[in-house]
């Protein structure tokens, strides 16, 4: 296993920089994002934001499919409850069932990493680490973000919520 190539913390490296280095830098790893309480993965794919996920309570995938009426509630519920035991990811089993598309499963998907990014890019403390090379294993949607869209609309996100104190 290879080690961290880049490492730091977020005090003196603000997300942004961190990501458009792995942007120009066209990397392919796993960025693991820790503070207190929290914990993200980004993944970059030849400098491509391609995944993110976080442990904090965020709007998952199912949560928006019910919301957006893209996907009955009893169906999500009973496609998470086999999740488990098949080791599946959720709107793959949720379009097999025929209860939603593939499209809509995007679109779901890529609104749930959205707002893990959004979420992440306000982080002014923590620690951050790159591991080169690494990738995801499992069988998750892989979506490409518009790094510079996404740490725009982050930062504008970022000075609404500050004017707003």
């Amino acid at each position: 296993m290879i080690g961290p190539a880049l490492e730091g913390d977020l005090r003196h490296f603000h997300l942004p920089e961190i990501l458009q280095l792995l942007r120009l830098a066209q990397a392919t790893g796993r960025l693991d994002l820790e503070r207190p309480r929290e914990r993200a993965e980004l993944y970059v794919e030849d400098g491509r934001l391609t995944f993110a996920r976080t442990d904090a309570r965020s709007v998952r995938t199912g949560e928006l499919l019910v919301h957006r009426r893209h996907a009955p509630a009893a169906a999500v519920e009973a496609a998470l409850r086999d999740q488990l035991a098949r080791g599946r990811p959720l709107g793959a089993m949720l379009v097999e069932a025929g209860v939603t598309t593939i499209d809509r499963v995007r679109f779901a998907v890529d609104e749930v990493l959205r707002r893990v990014v959004y979420g992440v890019l306000l982080w002014t403390d923590g620690r951050f680490q790159f591991v080169p090379g690494d990738r995801r294993v499992n069988d998750d949607l892989e979506i490409e973000l518009d790094l510079d869209r996404l740490i725009i609309e982050g930062m504008r996100q970022a000075d609404q919520r500050h004017a707003a104190r």
